[in-house]
């Protein structure tokens, strides 16, 4: 089956692109929920409200591919997870299980047509079905700098910005009263928090901190650099339990 992604036609470019669609193609979508993410609008209880908010936004990611009448394919989505330093976690993680089973209620209903895939396999505690045991070569070796990324808010994906907002607060506020016209910018989904976040700290930062990270490498013998590797094999993973039993009983046999 080929894919293709008729994104540009309605989101990205400023003039109007057409697209032959073969009738064997996938329109493939990605459908990030607000509830599972840090800071979200509200805590995520699944009330009704809550729901209908969740299916508006899944009826307007498919309306193209409902108007074609094509196979619907939601290939990103997922919530990011507390890890357990985190305050309230549990609940916090609560939640956040909750508006998954949700998304894979939408998916489940009848005549939906809807197939997907998880984001992600495996990482290091953040998002996936399984990661890297913190006991490993490659966290223990890690486990300052790591801490030290969190702080500085470097990443760009589902981070919670708590620890750096009020530092950034005021250059937020001289860039409103410098450049206005910074709210028009392209794409009108980013405002100026998110320009100077992906410039100062996910660029500038984040660029300066790759020769830190290097350097608990230095040295290292092939036998260490191996057992670091064999960190991230599947024997020296953990499942994220709770979530792999979700998507089990949604996996649509």
């Amino acid at each position: 089956m080929s894919v293709s992604y008729p994104l540009p036609a309605r989101f990205t470019f400023p003039r109007v692109l057409f697209f032959l669609v073969p009738a064997s193609d996938a329109e493939g979508l990605w459908w990030w929920f607000r509830y599972g993410f840090p800071n979200p609008p509200e805590e995520y209880i699944g009330s009704q409200e809550q729901k209908d908010k969740l299916k508006k936004s899944y009826d307007r990611k498919v309306q193209y591919m409902k108007e074609i009448n094509g196979p619907i394919w939601n290939g990103e989505f997922g919530p990011v997870y507390a890890s357990p330093e985190t305050p309230n976690a549990e609940k916090i993680n609560a939640g956040r299980y909750r508006a998954l089973k949700d998304q894979l209620e939408i998916y489940d209903e009848p005549g939906a047509k809807a197939s997907w895939s998880i984001w992600l396999w495996k990482d290091i505690g953040f998002q996936g079905m399984t990661y890297v045991n913190k006991e490993t070569a490659y966290m223990t070796l890690l486990a300052p700098f790591l801490k030290k990324k969190k702080e500085l808010v470097v990443d760009a994906w589902g981070v919670d910005d708590t620890p750096v907002r009020e530092l950034f607060q005021p250059l937020i506020d001289w860039t409103n009263q410098a450049v206005p016209g910074l709210k028009n910018k392209y794409p009108s989904t980013w405002n100026e928090k998110r320009y100077l976040r992906r410039v100062v700290r996910e660029i500038l930062i984040a660029e300066a901190l790759c020769d830190e990270y290097a350097e608990y490498f230095r040295d290292k013998s092939m036998d260490e650099l191996d057992a670091l590797a064999k960190s991230f094999h599947y024997d020296n993973c953990v499942q994220r339990t709770e979530l792999n039993s979700i998507l089990t009983a949604h996996r649509g046999d």
